[in-house]
């Protein structure tokens, strides 16, 4: 038998006889494959792997893209949210810079705000107040009077 043939050859049984589960169809059948795959123009593959490449680049930027934009946006509302709140617990606490720069402010908006907080706060916030102060110095007169009768 010829060894480019192709069919089985004395050299694929001799191969064969070292193994227990392949047999000589399996080494003439490598044997093909391999002579076939040395003639065979290797371009088309570069071609189908630079396709592949490429469609798994671009869908791989889009994927980190995607996520590092919305991390940033998350990020920025996450800043912007934090940065509103602080400035109005500034204001409802009276923390100096917060005040200057808004209701005693001497700018032309500062009288535009103090009269809005005058008008939405009012009397109803000035009851609430009153209010709370009120149970405040209840509750004091009453720490007052415990401590005075333990003596």
């Amino acid at each position: 038998m010829n060894a480019g043939d192709d069919s089985i050859t004395d050299a694929d049984i001799e191969q064969a006889k070292s193994y227990d589960v392949l047999g000589p169809a399996y080494f003439a059948a490598r044997r093909m494959a391999e002579a076939l795959m040395q003639n065979l123009d290797a371009q088309p593959f570069k071609d189908v792997t630079a396709l592949a490449v490429k469609d798994i680049q671009d869908k791989l930027y889009e994927y980190v893209e995607d996520h590092l934009r919305s991390d940033l946006e998350a990020n920025l509302q996450h800043h912007l949210t934090n940065m509103v709140e602080r400035t109005v617990q500034a204001l409802l606490t009276g923390e100096g810079w917060a005040m200057k720069q808004y209701p005693l402010s001497s700018r032309f908006d500062g009288a535009i705000i103090r009269a809005a907080v005058a008008k939405h706060g009012g009397n109803e916030l000035l009851v609430k107040r009153i209010e709370e102060l009120e149970t405040e110095v209840t509750r004091l007169n009453e720490s007052i009077r415990t401590i005075t009768r333990q003596w």
